[in-house]
């Protein structure tokens, strides 16, 4: 997390969002910096330890939040560069209800498309993938789906050095670069599940891209299940005109929003899509897999539903139908006539739920990218742990 100006120093211009009680400043450099303040933490009663929560106990007694206890609130600033402003999920929702192929398409579908011209139907096609060197499956370099072309992650999405995507004009020139224009339907896939096809999804929806699509069951579903065709050429689109918003905040949280909605009880579904032993605090992360995303405590937020995201997907990796979808959800305790943030370890997965349950269901869900590597990792913050023992390096 990074800390900025506060408000009120020089050249520093600032607004208040009414709806959403943010106080959000314009350094004169045109950097948008969000502050939120959060009057929600509480003085622990011994040794001044800053937690946030209330108390809550289990059957046995014990603190079921760990570190929650005290009464005396403090005040906490949390800072944020990500540019952003509320705009509604009018531009996110593109009628699924209507029809699943606006948000979703089938291999035959991107194979009939690959065979009439894809440029001539105004369709991009992008690999988003993981590439783990213990996937079976192709990567890119070597093979992929015909006109495909690739984003990585790692370099062309997020900033150096900083736990954060790139700016608004960054994105607008990578949209560009692809050939994707207002009218242009971008259709993403990728390998793992399309954990990281489902992230580009959110993350071009952030942006404003008005018809984002996800190819179903992505890479695995066109490679090993109906074994269709790979190549190596990799297009050259004409410059697109497209124009990036700022981030969309309506679909994006942020950690002090969910510390809001966990002290103070509000009618918000949190989700919780990793594994149930990673959930249950039983486990952290296998270190040697996932470098970079363990968690200093074990467990989940307070009043988050558990619902791992392969509960929602067919074993060919494309998703159940919409009804099976929603009564998963509702079986969990998930009331869809309130708001939901979903998370995961690092915000890949939970796109994938975010992914079915926004775009598929038509739900308003918030993905909380910082997920679990940031709210494990920060001081204060109450984690529920569901062994009665204590999980991680600060259980």
């Amino acid at each position: 997390m990074t800390t900025e100006q506060p408000p009120g120093t020089p050249g520093t211009a600032q607004t208040t969002d009414p709806g959403s009680g943010t106080l959000s400043a314009t350094r004169t450099n045109g950097l948008k910096l969000g502050i939120a303040f959060v009057a929600v933490a509480v003085i622990a009663a011994t040794g001044g330890a800053l937690v946030a929560g209330a108390s809550g106990t289990d059957d046995g007694g014990e603190p079921s939040a760990q570190g929650a206890r005290g009464d005396v609130t403090a005040e906490i600033a949390t800072a944020s560069l990500a540019e952003g402003e509320h705009r509604g999920f009018d531009e996110v929702h593109q009628d699924a209800g209507e029809s699943l192929e606006n948000v979703l398409v089938s291999t035959d579908w991107i194979a009939e498309r690959v065979d009439e011209g894809l440029a001539e139907n105004d369709i991009v096609l992008i690999d988003i993938s993981e590439q783990l060197a213990s996937s079976e499956l192709t990567p890119y370099v070597d093979g992929h789906i015909p006109g495909a072309q690739q984003v990585d992650w790692g370099t062309d999405i997020v900033r150096a050095n900083q736990r954060e995507f790139i700016t608004t004009e960054e994105f607008t020139d990578l949209a560009q670069s692809l050939g994707i224009s207002e009218d242009t339907t971008v259709v993403l896939y990728g390998d793992n599940n399309n954990w990281f096809a489902a992230y580009g999804a959110w993350l071009f929806k952030l942006y404003g891209v008005p018809d984002v699509r996800l190819l179903d069951g992505g890479l695995f579903k066109w490679e090993q299940v109906d074994g269709r065709e790979l190549v190596q050429d990799v297009p050259q689109p004409d410059r697109g005109t497209f124009e990036a918003s700022p981030q969309n905040f309506d679909i994006r949280a942020f950690q002090n929003e969910v510390l809001d909605v966990v002290v103070d009880e509000q009618d918000v579904n949190l989700v919780d899509i990793r594994f149930p032993d990673e959930y249950n605090g039983e486990v952290g992360v296998n270190i040697e897999i996932f470098d970079g995303e363990g968690a200093a405590v074990w467990g989940h937020i307070p009043g988050a539903v558990n619902v791992p995201w392969g509960e929602i997907v067919a074993e060919d990796g494309t998703f159940k139908d919409a009804e099976e979808i929603r009564a998963i959800y509702e079986e969990a305790g998930v009331d869809f006539d309130n708001p939901i943030i979903t998370y995961c370890r690092i915000g890949e997965r939970a796109s994938h739920t975010w992914f079915a349950l926004s775009q598929i269901l038509e739900a308003e869900v918030q993905v909380y990218d910082g997920s679990w590597s940031e709210w494990g990792n920060t001081v204060g913050v109450p984690v529920q742990n569901n062994t009665g023992e204590r999980g991680g390096l600060w259980g």
